[in-house]
C-alpha cells in the first residue's frame, strides 16, 4: 500500500506571498494602485512642507539696552545722567455702582497721571538744572520739554520718550559719607502732563 504523498504547495513551513497580477486587468489594477500612492505622497509631502512652514518662528526683534541714553530738555542735550526713572502713564480707575444694579461695581477711567521723571547725576560745575529748579522756587515755574532717547551700541537714536509741559519740583544731594569712594549724587524730581513715545520704526 502506497503512502500518498503531500503536494509542495502544502508543505508547512512555507512563506505564502501575494499573488501576482498577471494579464490586462491585473496591469490595469497595478497601474490605479501605483498612481493613488504617488497621489498620497504628493499630498502628504505638501501637507508636511505647509506645517513645516506654519511653524517657522518669525525673526526676533532686537533688544536695546538701558544703559545707552541720552536726555535733552528744549531740545538740547544734557550732560550724562547716571539714572533715569518715572517713564510712565496711569489713568485713575474709580468705581461707581447705582442701587438698582446688580451687585458688581462699574469700573470707570479717570484722569491720567505720569510720572514724576527722576534724573540722577555726579555732581560737577554745571548748575543749569539747580538753576531750572531756582526758579520754581521763587514761583516762576519754566515749563519745558524733555525727550529721553534710547540707543543703540552705534549711538543711534532708536526709542525717543517725549515728555511735555515739564518743570522740576524737587531737588536734592545724596548723602555725603567720608567712608564712601563713590561720586557724589544730585537728584532732580520733574512733574510733566504728557508722554509719547516715537520709535525708528513708527
Amino acid at each position: 500500500m502506497s503512502r500518498r504523498r503531500f503536494h509542495k504547495s502544502f508543505l508547512p513551513n512555507r512563506k505564502y506571498t501575494a499573488p501576482s497580477m498577471q494579464g490586462k486587468g491585473g496591469d490595469i489594477l497595478n497601474k490605479k494602485i501605483l498612481v493613488i500612492a504617488l497621489v498620497i505622497l504628493v499630498v502628504s509631502g505638501a501637507g508636511a512642507i505647509f506645517m513645516t512652514a506654519g511653524v517657522i518662528a518669525p525673526a526676533r526683534p532686537q533688544v536695546y539696552g538701558k544703559y545707552n541714553f541720552v536726555v535733552e530738555i528744549d531740545g538740547i542735550a544734557q550732560a550724562g545722567f547716571r539714572e533715569v526713572e518715572g517713564l510712565n502713564a496711569t489713568v485713575e480707575v474709580w468705581e461707581y455702582r447705582e442701587g438698582t444694579e446688580q451687585t458688581t461695581v462699574r469700573l470707570e477711567p479717570g484722569v491720567a497721571r505720569y510720572g514724576p521723571l527722576v534724573l540722577r547725576w555726579g555732581v560737577t560745575e554745571n548748575a543749569e538744572l539747580w538753576s531750572w529748579m531756582e526758579q520754581t522756587l521763587q514761583g516762576n515755574i519754566e515749563r519745558k520739554n524733555i525727550s529721553v532717547i534710547i540707543l543703540n551700541q552705534k549711538r543711534e537714536e532708536v526709542v525717543r520718550y517725549n515728555l511735555e509741559d515739564a518743570w522740576p519740583s524737587s531737588f536734592s544731594v545724596d548723602t555725603l559719607d567720608s567712608q564712601d569712594s563713590g561720586p557724589a549724587i544730585e537728584e532732580l524730581v520733574i512733574q510733566y502732563e504728557g508722554l509719547d513715545r516715537v520709535g525708528s520704526l513708527d
